[in-house]
């Protein structure tokens, strides 16, 4: 199976998954989500690159998000190659609720996977995260986010735009 196809099977996994039909006591319950946008990198070389963040969303306290995910991002290095990271992160988030509307503003850390053939490169990373969560629907929403995030911390960054969808808003 290509890495391409991996990671869209995995978003659409987390976007389908019924855990993000499950309500929470009090408020929206588990969500998952998924966004996508431009990425301004400096890691190996410069440029723009394309950016995929998926997550699933867990409110242990009415204003704290707790938000394990996955990041993927896809870029040409400066031999014209295209290289590929994925993400593994855990994200701690306070959230704002304004009826419908629910911005938010966190960070978290994780591990950037460099895959290459013969051998992937592991790091260790650091981001920053603030956006807008917004219900459309009963269980479905829009969301949008900047994400910085340090690749390995203080040497190089990606600056992720993103938008998407979020499922089980409840």
């Amino acid at each position: 199976m290509s890495i391409k196809r991996a990671v869209v099977a995995l978003l659409l996994v987390l976007a389908l998954s019924p855990l993000s039909q499950v309500q929470a006591q009090g408020g929206p319950g588990p969500e998952t989500s998924v966004v996508a946008g431009p990425s301004p990198y400096e890691l190996s070389g410069s440029g723009t690159g394309l950016a995929v963040n998926a997550g699933l969303a867990f409110r242990p306290a009415r204003a704290l998000v707790v938000e394990p995910g996955l990041g993927f991002f896809t870029y040409r290095n400066d031999f014209g190659q295209r290289s590929h990271w994925f993400f593994p992160e855990l994200s701690l988030q306070a959230e704002v609720r304004r009826g419908g509307v629910r911005p938010f503003i966190g960070g978290g850390g994780g591990a950037g996977v460099q895959s290459r053939v013969g051998s992937d490169r592991w790091v260790g990373t650091l981001h920053a995260v603030t956006g807008l969560r917004v219900r459309i629907g009963r269980s479905w929403g829009g969301r949008t986010e900047l994400r910085l995030r340090a690749v390995p911390p203080f040497r190089g960054y990606s600056f992720d735009f993103g938008v998407g969808l979020v499922r089980g808003m409840l």
